[in-house]
């Protein structure tokens, strides 16, 4: 009988913390600019190692980058909010992905969108 009212008083608390540690949107749009700067940055210096940059992209600094993504996102992106966690969803054209879990104060972005980003960029350039 301890301990079915110990677990419970432990997965009660639990789910109080979660609730109140639940990112709002705010942080969710922060957690996909960022994983969308870390693909282009990492895309620009493995094209300008490989000698394959374009002239267009030389000049693209990180504030200007700043300034492409931050439209983007505060449009693109929305919040499942499911009270003690919440999923980020990303719109591109008429597709809705879901592309990451906001726990315990935390947004965790799938790896899958860099990837998809830095393919999407090789496929342009091409």
């Amino acid at each position: 009988m301890k301990k079915d009212i110990a677990f419970l008083f432990i997965f009660l608390l639990t789910g109080i913390a979660m609730w109140l540690t639940n990112p709002g949107h705010q942080k969710h749009e922060q957690a996909v600019a960022k994983a969308i700067t870390e693909a282009l940055s990492e895309e620009k210096t493995r094209l300008n190692d490989n000698g394959n940059l374009p002239p267009m992209l030389k000049e693209l600094n990180q504030d200007m980058m700043d300034m492409m993504i931050k439209p983007l996102v505060q449009q693109s992106v929305t919040r499942e909010d499911y009270v003690v966690f919440s999923l980020t969803r990303l719109q591109l054209g008429q597709e809705v992905h879901r592309v990451g879990l906001g726990l315990f104060g935390t947004v965790f972005i799938a790896p899958q969108l860099k990837t998809t980003i830095k393919d999407n960029i090789q496929q342009y350039l091409k």
